[in-house]
């Protein structure tokens, strides 16, 4: 395989990439594919009895079913919901993108492709200077961007293109995430003006589906979605 995988990134926080990071690795392992997940850095874990809990990492597992070791899937948890470079700094943890490296090529070894969902954007810094486009060329995987479907989602969306591409990132495409059952406006034309002005295909919105169901439902619900918009080979091979 040329990528053997992806790098699930978004235009911010908060629109939806560890939902479709969980829906893209269902997808995947319902078509007989060895599928590993990671997300390398998470913060805002909640802290429980026996450590913090990652809660987006722990989703991930569930949608592909991962008996992985948790430590490399996730190698560090912070407490504290802000930028990971601040997270890290408040914990007095120093973020070592070699370690990450590493604990990726162990996942990298076990399956057929590996699925990595990174946090916020493009340019939220892991650690110092490191920022989350660094890790991704040290991965030296394509990137797929979830967008959000409400006005502004052009600027945002082609800014992450650009960014991408003047870095040598290769794009892959890009999924709008409904978050709620209220449809914007904006939502018909925008997919199709970024597609237009950025040359980046425009993989699909993912529909507003109830959060109050279980999540291996919500899961599916999800993946199946996809089953029909997204064809293995360009994403994989």
């Amino acid at each position: 395989m040329k990528h053997k995988g992806f790098f699930i990134t978004g235009t911010d926080t908060g629109v939806g990439k560890t939902i479709i990071t969980a829906a893209l690795a269902r997808m995947l392992l319902n078509r007989g594919l060895d599928v590993g997940v990671m997300k390398p850095v998470e913060t805002g874990c909640a802290r429980g009895p026996k450590g913090l809990i990652p809660t987006d990492s722990e989703f991930l597992i569930k949608a592909g079913k991962s008996k992985d070791p948790k430590a490399l899937i996730t190698p560090y948890t912070l407490e504290a919901p802000v930028a990971p470079s601040e997270a890290a700094d408040l914990a007095g943890v120093e973020i070592n993108d070699e370690y990450i490296l590493d604990c990726y090529l162990k996942l990298k070894e076990r399956h057929d492709c590996m699925i990595v969902e990174g946090a916020g954007g493009l340019m939220v810094p892991i650690y110092q200077r490191l920022l989350v486009s660094d890790l991704i060329k040290l991965l030296e995987l394509p990137i797929i961007l979830v967008a959000r479907p409400n006005l502004g989602t052009i600027n945002h969306s082609l800014l992450s293109i650009r960014y991408a591409q003047d870095q040598g990132i290769p794009v892959l495409g890009f999924i709008v995430n409904r978050r709620h059952d209220r449809i914007h406006a904006s939502e018909e034309k925008s997919p199709i003006i970024i597609e237009k002005l950025s040359g980046v295909p425009f993989l699909g919105t993912k529909p507003y589906i109830e959060d109050s169901l279980l999540d291996e439902e919500f899961i599916e619900k999800s993946a199946e979605y996809f089953e029909d918009l997204i064809q293995l080979d360009p994403l994989v091979l």
